[in-house]
């Protein structure tokens, strides 16, 4: 299974700032405790809590940049699941590695070690991104910029959508292994 929109894509982005928490930030709080999964219910409520007008100006396959410890504070993956419907991808500088599991098991593709990446993009700059080679192009500014790119075993995860997808996979290459229903 292939990522959607491929490893190259090219979009806006959408710049936010460091320390952008999951929980009350990227999602509302009670969504989290609700624990609603649904990407109808998710996607209105996307990033409201840090601009609401955020949501208006997102278009499906943009990229998210942020600084420093995106998606901090517990790895819940309710945002993630809305970014992920709406085929967003994320360029940050940093990820605690329990929401990077969390993104990565839903399928929500990230270049997570893009230092500076901040002071070389600005909100609505048009990017060609290829995570494959890490390379990042701002189109707007003429410039580009070398990443760390997505390791070949989280690129597989991703491609098979996700701990879902990959098990999915999994069970059917070994039916023998499946418990009966």
């Amino acid at each position: 299974m292939a990522l959607e929109g491929g490893w190259k894509t090219r979009a806006r982005c959408h710049v936010l700032g460091d320390d952008v928490p999951h929980d009350g930030g990227v999602m509302r709080f009670d969504f989290i405790t609700g624990r609603v999964t649904d990407p109808a219910l998710l996607i209105p409520e996307l990033f409201n809590e840090i601009d609401p007008g955020l949501k208006t100006r997102i278009r499906p396959g943009d990229f998210i940049v942020a600084g420093k410890n995106f998606f901090c504070g517990k790895a819940h993956n309710n945002g993630m699941i809305a970014m992920k419907a709406l085929g967003l991808r994320v360029l940050c500088e940093s990820m605690p590695f329990r929401s990077f599991r969390a993104a990565i098991g839903v399928a929500l593709p990230c270049l997570i070690q893009c230092k500076g990446i901040r002071e070389f993009v600005q909100d609505g700059d048009e990017l060609e991104v290829d995570f494959e080679s890490g390379e990042v192009v701002n189109l707007t500014r003429g410039e580009t910029r070398r990443y760390p790119a997505v390791a070949r075993d989280i690129k597989t995860i991703v491609e098979e959508g996700g701990m879902q997808g990959l098990l999915a996979k999994w069970l059917a290459d070994h039916p023998e292994l499946a418990t009966p229903a």
